[in-house]
């Protein structure tokens, strides 16, 4: 016979069952609350609401405290720590004894039924999800098939929190609220113009009733633009249409979608244009990736544009990839978006596209055109047009938020596609941009060269910033030559520009350049092999032409200028010569590079890439410009790093040696290391610190490896070159002989057991040692005051333990213990180095055997040891 405890059981279940969509876990959970409900509240159990359910599922950590007073039983701290695949056994063996109705004894105070507690018991257990399922495709074997693998909670916090979406999910539409997973866009507060879908939502609780609010009062949502989310107020969300994922036709003032890879904009002319519709029908053959848009520039219904709708057009204007517009009757004038807004020569004569008026006969080849002064092409139908524009939009390519408001032209560029690179590696977000303006030239082979974005940047830091970005491809120059000594008297090869050669304009004339598109293959020399055959009609081995170098022409412009050069023979010469004597007037042109020094006709940064292409005997850098930029701004982070521990600890020239001392160490290990000096432990600093010779070793086989001339019996340099190396400056000072010798306490750390051999030994007697010899001990003291967290230098001691038990004194320095595996100091100390009382000479006492002791007595002051003397270091055995 079932008690009145079982029967509240039943009751419950039922009513988890009629929810027979949800998990088998999530319909125990749920049961297991209506039983509690039942039991707080006294009520009947039909009367047992989903808002009361919600309310128990806002405090997950409370709901598991009630539940466990309700089932009191044998729980165990193990029972959580249960296998997944016990925790499974026993949730199934629970299931099916209540099946039989095997009651059992009672495990608590009446009414609770010993299976509840079973079920109870089971789904405390830890969730697991399948191994596969965690696991790549090709590491799936048979072997993994049946076991999991834990996802961290238990079976019942899994449960709820399925639950709580599911309980969302039904009271979301009764409350007139958005639905969970619906696509919106943050209308107010800091993130306001960002979109995102609805993860979670927050309810109010009547503590009174034990319910939740009949709406919500906070959404979470996870935006598109960043894996990111947020907490908006319920009034400052606004639900997007479910736009289709291939195709979306919309009109001026509806809401754009959020994403698309391609979008074309049809300009308006009229109320009512006919030609939309072809053009649609058009479009949606497209067979690109990802969705297209089309942007008719007038209302659906035809009226007349409101104010908004003008500045629908104005974005729609700026974003779109292609623009579609009928050619004026007067073809001297520009097209029309609108009735009233003619087409921008600037903003969108490189996206445009115009259909020939039908009503007009064909202009002359040199009849006064808008269309053929600004480079815009005119198709004879609708269907030209429409082609046109998509051989340029190709595939598209998918964008989102900000970046959908970059057209394809600008946005498949070299430049914006680095760029781009930079700010996802920054975790900077692109808000909002706007296309300033492009531009063209007539030999390049790129639809664009230069151009100007506006951006509105959002930082990791919450910060908004906004930014102008002026690109350009980088360019491809040629130095054709013909050697001549002296070196000065070589012949170069120049052109004058595309207008230039037409008689347009007067301009400086350039070596032979081209876009350098990287995306069409090969490298720098295989595309300047084909420039050469195409635009000079010079056939040479590809094997002759050499890099150069790269140059950025402009501290304004993002335009960096690789350079390839080839020298012709006497033969080669001779014949370029006598064809150019016969080509028509603003073809390629031969310069002496004397009379170009001195009356140059080419600008200075092209007369800097001919002389540092022909000159005989180039310098060669010893580090890319960048690199060596990068390797500068970490020698200033070491000097900063040195400067905090130096200063505190000495004064006048002391300081300037110390801090030399720590920086050069700093930066050894970060060229060694091959990580920021930021991030050098100094634990593996004070490593390094332990002796003289061992930083000199450190310094000067790493440094001179990488550049650096520090060892001047190995340079080729010049001594005056040398000093211009700051690096190499301060490492000769640290060199130099004390005048007279510095003398100080051998403050840092102990030697290893078994020193190496002095090799300097042999003259110290003859000449003072170096300053390095002694600031290093010094050094290695100012890095072990920051770290050392036991006993301090001349701090008071007495001995707890061991021989010397009771006696006082004062710590010299700790005992430290090298682990050359690592190349850091072993820490703590296990031992130091103290002066007794009474005792002459220092002793090695472990660390267990001292504490810190105070009678009154101060540090005397008496001579140390010097620091590259064994015999007067006690602990030098």
């Amino acid at each position: 016979m079932v008690s009145n405890g079982g029967r509240g059981w039943e009751d419950a279940r039922t009513k988890a069952r009629e929810f027979q969509h949800f998990d088998r876990n999530v319909r125990d959970a749920l049961a297991l609350i209506y039983y509690l409900i039942a039991a707080q509240d006294g009520g009947a159990m039909d009367q047992v609401s989903l808002r009361s359910v919600r309310y128990r599922l806002a405090d997950p950590q409370r709901l598991h405290r009630d539940l466990t007073e309700l089932l009191p039983g044998p729980a165990r701290e193990e029972d959580r720590t249960r296998p997944v695949e016990t925790g499974l056994a026993d949730l199934t063996q629970a299931r099916l004894l209540e099946h039989a109705q095997d009651y059992g004894p009672f495990t608590g105070p009446p009414p609770v039924e010993g299976t509840i507690w079973k079920l109870w018991h089971a789904l405390n257990a830890q969730h697991g999800v399948p191994l596969e399922d965690t696991l790549p495709s090709d590491m799936v074997t048979e072997d993994v098939y049946g076991r999991y693998r834990s996802s961290g909670m238990t079976v019942f916090e899994h449960a709820v929190g399925e639950l709580t979406s599911h309980v969302d999910q039904l009271l979301l539409p009764a409350s007139g609220a958005l639905s969970l997973q619906a696509h919106v866009q943050v209308t107010g507060g800091v993130h306001a113009g960002r979109t995102g879908h609805l993860r979670a939502v927050t309810w109010g609780t009547d503590d009174e009733q034990r319910t939740c609010t009949d709406t919500p009062t906070v959404f979470r949502v996870d935006f598109d633009d960043r894996h990111e989310s947020a907490d908006i107020a319920p009034g400052d969300v606004e639900k997007l249409p479910d736009w289709d994922r291939r195709f979306v036709v919309v009109h001026a003032g509806e809401p754009l979608p959020t994403e698309w890879a391609a979008a074309v904009l049809l300009a308006s002319t009229g109320p009512s244009p006919a030609w939309h519709n072809e053009a649609v029908e058009r479009l949606q053959q497209w067979q690109g990736s990802g969705r297209m848009v089309v942007l008719v520039a007038q209302p659906r219904h035809g009226q007349a544009l409101s104010a908004k709708e003008e500045r629908w057009i104005d974005s729609a204007a700026a974003w779109a990839d292609e623009i579609i517009a009928l050619e004026p009757d007067d073809c001297s004038s520009p097209p029309r978006l609108t009735p009233d807004r003619p087409a921008d020569a600037v903003h969108h004569s490189a996206r445009l596209t115009l259909v020939a008026s039908p009503k007009r006969a064909p202009a002359r080849v040199d009849a006064l055109s808008w269309a053929r002064t600004h480079r815009v092409g005119v198709a004879p139908t609708i269907t030209g047009a429409v082609e046109a524009a998509l051989s340029r939009i190709g595939r598209g390519h998918q964008r989102a938020a900000g970046r959908r408001q970059v057209p394809l032209l600008v946005a498949n560029s070299a430049a914006f596609i680095g760029w781009s690179v930079e700010q996802l590696t920054a975790g900077t977000v692109l808000e909002e941009a706007r296309v300033e303006w492009v531009s063209r030239e007539e030999d390049a082979g790129e639809p664009i060269s230069w151009w100007i974005l506006r951006a509105r940047l959002r930082h990791q830091d919450g910060s908004r910033s906004e930014e102008t970005v002026l690109a350009h491809p980088g360019s491809l120059s040629v130095v054709v030559y013909h050697p001549r000594k002296p070196w000065t008297d070589t012949e170069v090869i120049l052109v004058p520009s595309p207008a230039a050669a037409r008689g347009k304009t007067r301009e400086f004339l350039r070596l032979p350049t081209v876009i350098n598109n990287v995306r069409t293959g090969g490298g720098n020399t295989d595309r300047a092999w084909s420039f050469l055959v195409e635009g000079l009609s010079l056939f040479l081995d590809s094997d002759r032409l050499r890099g150069s170098a790269f140059r950025n022409d402009s501290h304004l412009a993002t335009a960096r200028r690789s350079v390839v050069r080839v020298a012709l023979t006497d033969g080669e010469f001779d014949d370029l010569q006598d064809r150019l004597e016969l080509s028509p007037a603003g073809g390629p042109e031969v310069h002496r590079l004397a009379d170009l020094m001195a009356n140059p006709v080419c600008d200075w940064a092209t007369l800097g890439a001919i002389t540092t292409a022909v000159q005989p005997n180039p310098p060669t850098a010893s580090l890319d410009p960048w690199a060596a930029r990068q390797r500068m701004l970490q020698w200033r982070e070491a000097v900063r790093r040195a400067t905090t521990l130096a200063a505190p600890h000495h004064e006048g020239s002391d300081v300037a040696a110390v801090r030399d001392v720590i920086a050069m160490t700093l930066y050894a290990l970060h060229l060694r290391e091959r990580q920021p000096v930021a991030e050098v432990s100094w634990w593996t600093v004070l490593f390094h610190l332990q002796d003289d010779q061992h930083v000199i070793d450190l310094v000067e086989q790493t440094l001179q490896d990488t550049g650096h001339d520090v060892i001047p019996r190995l340079s080729f340099r010049s001594p005056d070159q040398r000093r211009a190396d700051p690096i190499t400056r301060r490492w000769d000072r640290l060199n130099r002989p004390q005048d007279p010798p510095a003398a100080g306490p051998h403050d840092g750390p102990a030697r290893s057991p078994d020193p190496a051999p002095d090799v300097q030994g042999s003259h110290r007697s003859h000449r003072p040692d170096p300053i390095i010899n002694a600031c290093v001990p010094r050094a290695a003291a100012a890095v072990h005051a920051v770290l050392e967290s036991g006993f301090t230098e001349h701090q008071r001691i007495r001995v707890t333990a061991g021989p010397y038990e009771g006696r006082a004194g004062f710590a010299r320095r700790p005992a430290w213990r090298l682990d050359r595996e690592t190349l850091q100091i072993v820490v703590p100390p296990a031992a130091y180095v103290v002066d007794l009382d009474g005792l002459d000479g220092a002793v090695e006492i472990d660390a267990s055997q001292l504490t810190g002791h105070t009678d009154g007595h101060t540090w005397p002051g008496s001579p140390p040891a010097t620091p590259n003397d064994p015999a007067g270091d006690p602990t030098a055995r």
